[in-house]
């Protein structure tokens, strides 16, 4: 009886395996991997978090043709943890998964590549978090910075001179502002929008006695300019005479003395003039006139002498009392 039982068992665990198949012997099934359908795509599981990551974009000119949006960490500046493609827009919004950042020390990096030869990539550091959001501060995209850099030199006797205002203009309007150093030197910066622009002008030395310095500039394709300022007569003007300069605006410098002579210039006040002949309320003097090309063209002609002072050289900067004159 014992042996029948068994043998009925056994054929009812046949019968079982052969309706259920190998399926009843699996092992049990973990969670599937799940996708955030984003780009790029990343598949987290359930175990994990995800790191979201926001930064506003400010575009204060021009804007390139795309993005290039690079996410680094720990200090690795070389192979980026993602990169992609993007179009030009006011938002990125970048997901990776928990774990990649440097949570203690701001090592990790965002990196923004404008698609633009005239723009410059732009690197953002921020501080990592477990998980969650990070939100970081306006990134700004702008192009390629244009320099405009020289020297400001004394022309008479050629040194160098300090605490000169150097400043770039748009027609009237004031782009940037600098003084020379102790060494002579200065150095201006504007945005790269300008660099077609064809109405900058370097202006400099309004704070000296002389008629300032002037020159119009053009970038093109160009991003850095050199620019040497000479301040006050030159050398070979000095060396013709005692030199006057004039003591008011739009002086009249005549080709003749007498009163149906014609006026070739109205000159600025602080222009410089070498007299070499005096008549009765008038002096014939020489004055230079700088040409585009740097020369310096020598005009003669005729000024009222109450329309000119003697200069003194002692010191070239404005004083509270005008009349006391100075280099």
């Amino acid at each position: 009886m014992k042996n029948r039982y068994n043998k009925y068992f056994a054929s009812i665990l046949t019968g079982i395996f052969l309706f259920a198949g190998c399926s009843a012997f699996k092992p049990p099934q973990y969670p599937e991997v799940i996708y955030n359908d984003r780009k790029p795509l990343i598949s987290v599981t359930y175990e994990y978090g995800e790191i979201d990551i926001q930064a506003s974009l400010v575009y204060p000119g021009l804007r390139p043709d795309g993005l290039i949006v690079q996410v680094f960490s720990r200090g690795d500046t070389i192979r980026p943890l993602l990169s992609l493609h993007q179009e030009v827009s006011d938002l990125i919004q970048v997901y990776l998964p928990q774990g990649v950042f440097d949570i203690e020390d701001e090592t990790n990096f965002i990196k923004i590549i404008p698609q633009h030869p005239d723009f410059v990539p732009v690197w953002s550091p921020f501080l990592g978090i477990e998980f969650g959001s990070i939100i970081l501060d306006p990134i700004y995209i702008l192009p390629e910075p244009l320099n405009v850099t020289g020297v400001v030199k004394n022309q008479m006797t050629d040194s160098i001179l300090a605490n000169v205002d150097v400043a770039i203009y748009e027609l009237d309007q004031l782009l940037q502002l600098t003084h020379s150093d102790a060494q002579g030197n200065y150095a201006l910066t504007i945005l790269g929008e300008y660099k077609n622009n064809e109405d900058l002008r370097i202006i400099a030395g309004t704070d000296l006695i002389f008629t300032p310095f002037r020159k119009d500039i053009f970038f093109g394709e160009r991003k850095d300019q050199i620019v040497n300022i000479g301040i006050g007569p030159s050398q070979t003007l000095a060396e013709m005479g005692n030199i006057y300069i004039t003591n008011k605006e739009n002086v009249h410098f005549r080709d003749e003395p007498h009163i149906g002579g014609t006026t070739q210039f109205l000159l600025p006040k602080g222009e410089p003039i070498v007299v070499q002949y005096v008549s009765k309320g008038l002096y014939f003097g020489t004055i230079e006139i700088p040409l585009e090309s740097g020369v310096r063209s020598q005009v003669s002609g005729w000024v009222t002498r109450d329309d000119t002072d003697l200069l003194f050289f002692e010191n070239i900067f404005k004083t509270d009392n005008e009349s006391d004159q100075a280099l």
